[in-house]
């Protein structure tokens, strides 16, 4: 902690020369003063809470111990390169990471961001970027935890700005600055995992993109209404797969987008089951009650007491199938059900 303070209502005895172990003297800077009398000063050194550097001849720090800290030590607010690296050997790592090929100009280093999660965190919170660029944070992230054990999860945001066309990275393949983001996570998840010999590290990620709903929203236009009618029957946007819609279930649901997703073909249809069975989904046209039964029995398999299933409305061809297929779950126990 540093020693010195603001001069403005310092006493004549805050103002004395102080000599290192090393026979340097020193005084305060201009416009400050020593935070303590030389009285309290020498008692600080006699009880070892000054410290003057490795070779003793830095300016005086007053120590503070581990065991008087309840919430972690102050940084330094001066990180060297040779601590923390510099643009300069970021680029070089990120080149090596990449077999020689040049994809960003400016990365931070993974150190960097190593010290600053390390400061910012527990071992089990989410590290959120929103300027995610190479996606360095998330390499961090996965290098810090397999260094001390820590559990901690990464959210990389990034606009999809494009890349130079004579670039390096535009000519690789990168055609924006996700794509580079993604391939790094890929390639420096293994590369933390080989180097660490920890063959249980969690380096699995998942890629979303913002979008608009993939449901339609009803259009009031009565001059319109026949067309509106007509295209209500499926409300579902074009060109939207099972997947996208599944996120947005779980989205609306409140569920946490990193849950295991398992995916089954039951009598030719897909089913997806969420969280061991906490969630089942099942988004295809035309099901048929033979389906419904067998999703039924996921409960048991699972033993899931809150099993909630998601259907399409236009799932069912018509109300008695629907209505059977309601009666079906609610025997088996599963009375939450939802057609979108």
């Amino acid at each position: 902690v540093s020693l010195n303070a603001q001069a403005g209502h310092a006493t004549k005895s805050q103002f004395y020369t102080i000599e290192t172990p090393s026979g340097k003297k020193v005084n305060p800077p201009s416009g400050r003063c020593w935070s303590v009398i030389k009285e309290n000063y020498e008692l600080l050194v006699q009880d070892n809470r000054i410290w003057f550097g490795e070779d003793g001849n830095n300016v005086p720090r007053r120590k503070v111990f581990l065991s008087e800290i309840e919430q972690g030590l102050t940084p330094h607010t001066l990180w060297r390169s040779d601590e923390v690296g510099s643009t300069d050997s970021a680029k070089k790592e990120l080149i090596k990471l990449f077999n020689g090929q040049e994809t960003m100009d400016t990365p931070k280093s993974i150190p960097l961001i190593q010290r600053l999660v390390h400061i910012g965190s527990s071992q089990n919170d989410i590290i959120l970027d929103f300027f995610s660029g190479s996606a360095t944070t998330a390499h961090a992230v996965m290098k810090l935890n397999s260094e001390d054990g820590g559990e901690r999860k990464f959210i990389c945001v990034q606009l999809p700005e494009t890349t130079d066309e004579k670039s390096e990275a535009f000519k690789a393949g990168y055609k924006n600055i996700c794509e580079i983001g993604k391939e790094r996570i890929r390639r420096a998840g293994e590369k933390v995992k080989s180097e660490s010999g920890k063959s249980e590290l969690d380096i699995g990620f998942k890629v979303l993109k913002l979008d608009s709903s993939n449901i339609k929203s009803w259009d009031s236009d009565f001059d319109n209404l026949q067309d509106n009618l007509i295209d209500a029957i499926d409300n579902i946007k074009e060109g939207r797969s099972a997947e996208d819609l599944l996120y947005e279930v779980l989205l609306k649901y409140g569920l946490d987008l990193t849950l295991p997703i398992e995916e089954k073909s039951i009598n030719g249809s897909k089913i997806f089951v969420i969280g061991f069975g906490a969630l089942i989904v099942c988004l295809d046209d035309h099901i048929a009650l033979e389906t419904v039964n067998h999703i039924a029995k996921l409960k048991e398999e699972y033993e899931s007491e809150i099993t909630r299933v998601v259907f399409k409305d236009s799932s069912f061809a018509d109300a008695v199938v629907k209505t059977n297929a309601l009666q079906t779950l609610k025997q088996f126990g599963i009375d939450e059900v939802v057609s979108i």
